[in-house]
């Protein structure tokens, strides 16, 4: 299998510390964990994807990264809320803000998700 082949199946939570990249703004933890599980909307992306929380666990029930599930875990030592996420194979991080009066959920590689 060449290099190219490897994609993440679990996630890592290697990087820069989560405390460091979570906004001002974003949601404290409790509040985040209350309502990371729903839908969201994805921009540019017709049907919704739906998280489930099981424990400090997310997994997305659709598969559309690559046929592979987002799956992440929360980072119960910081005092927001704040994920450890592999999506499509790759890492990255991912935490809960309010923008506009919605919750957003924003990822470290610059994506925002709408909660519905």
């Amino acid at each position: 299998m060449a290099e190219a082949d490897i994609k993440l199946t679990t996630v890592s939570k290697d990087g820069e510390k989560l405390g460091k990249l979570i906004p001002e703004d974003g949601l404290k933890k409790e509040e985040g964990k209350s309502v990371i599980a729903g839908k969201y909307q994805i921009p540019a992306v017709k049907e919704p994807i739906e998280l489930e929380v099981s424990g400090s666990s997310v997994k997305s029930k659709q598969t559309p990264f690559g046929d592979q599930p987002l799956i992440a875990e929360i980072e119960e030592s910081e005092p927001k809320f704040g994920m450890h996420v592999t999506m499509g194979g790759f890492p990255m991080k991912a935490w809960m803000k309010k923008e506009d009066g919605k919750v957003v959920l924003a990822f470290s590689n610059g994506g925002r998700w709408s909660r519905l």
